[in-house]
């Protein structure tokens, strides 16, 4: 259901979004997906876009924009290759809120992202201002969130991490290639590499020659 103007919906091959739109000039346009995919979009606002590039599948992925207060301006960009397990939930309830995903990342099942409070208001006793804003999410490239992972309003998480299962994070983090884990979570393992399954790894590497002699040894 879409009630409003100038709303300007593009979805590619193998994409079923199911949506529920009121607002003016929102912009969604979601690429090809390699595997059969399903979005359900709430939204409330205007000015709002949403850009996912080419993922490879997207599970029953939930997006929830506005509330009872209209968001507007608010921005998703999701890089390439992007998968999801059930049950991920993207919440932007604030105007001018950011979620913005590298490519090749990986969202197990029953993750929640969280860019802001509304309708619930956080204020400031000393200044009186509203600090329930976010000024955006960054997830780098090659990402790994494991499950049941809750991802706080003003986090970012390098390239090459790997959130671990049940993990709440809830700050900036700078390190590429780590672990991070705990609640809060922090980076509790350095210096690692992930790959999606076998296939990925070259096979003339060590990666792969330490991985075979584990796995496939007599």
């Amino acid at each position: 259901m879409i009630s409003g103007q100038n709303n300007i919906i593009n979805i590619g091959n193998n994409v079923e979004l199911i949506s529920d739109i009121v607002g003016d000039n929102n912009e969604i346009v979601i690429k090809d997906a390699l595997k059969k995919s399903n979005i359900k979009l709430y939204l409330r606002g205007n000015n709002n876009k949403i850009t996912i590039d080419s993922p490879i599948q997207l599970k029953d992925l939930k997006i929830v924009i506005g509330s009872l207060v209209l968001a507007n301006n608010t921005n998703i960009t999701i890089g390439k290759n992007l998968s999801t397990e059930t049950n991920v939930t993207f919440f932007l309830y604030d105007t001018n809120n950011k979620l913005i995903i590298g490519e090749d990342c990986m969202f197990s099942n029953t993750i929640t992202i969280r860019c802001g409070e509304l309708p619930h208001l956080i204020f400031s006793l000393e200044t009186s201002k509203y600090i329930g804003f976010s000024e955006g999410v960054f997830i780098g490239n090659h990402v790994w969130v494991g499950e049941h992972a809750y991802i706080n309003k003003r986090v970012s998480i390098p390239n090459g991490n790997i959130v671990a299962a049940c993990s709440v994070v809830t700050k900036r983090f700078t390190e590429e290639n780590c672990v991070l884990g705990g609640n809060p979570a922090k980076v509790v393992k350095r210096g690692v590499k992930w790959e999606r399954n076998e296939v990925f790894l070259e096979k003339d590497s060590d990666f792969y020659k330490s991985f075979k002699e584990i796995h496939y040894s007599e």
